[in-house]
């Protein structure tokens, strides 16, 4: 009797594992349809070209900042940060 009702509890946890995926996997689609829609369409009505914009200088080569580097010392390298 106790082996028939171990292979009953064994069966009964692989069937609810295979529920909780399924229903996993359904909540998680819903969940980014739902985030990740209205954030796109507004993105995609907005028109403007995040990624391409102009330089304020046509001669530029670049589009970073010159990086601002502290003067390198002994107390700035006790610090972590």
């Amino acid at each position: 009797m106790l082996g028939l009702m171990t292979a009953l509890w064994r069966s009964w946890k692989r069937f609810a594992h295979g529920i909780i995926r399924a229903q996993n996997l359904i909540l998680m689609s819903i969940a980014y349809i739902v985030a990740m829609g209205p954030v796109s369409i507004l993105i995609k009505l907005d028109r403007s070209r995040r990624l391409d914009r102009e330089p304020a200088d046509p001669d530029a080569t670049t589009y970073g900042l010159p990086a601002k580097v502290p003067p390198s010392d002994v107390r700035r390298a006790q610090r972590p940060y």
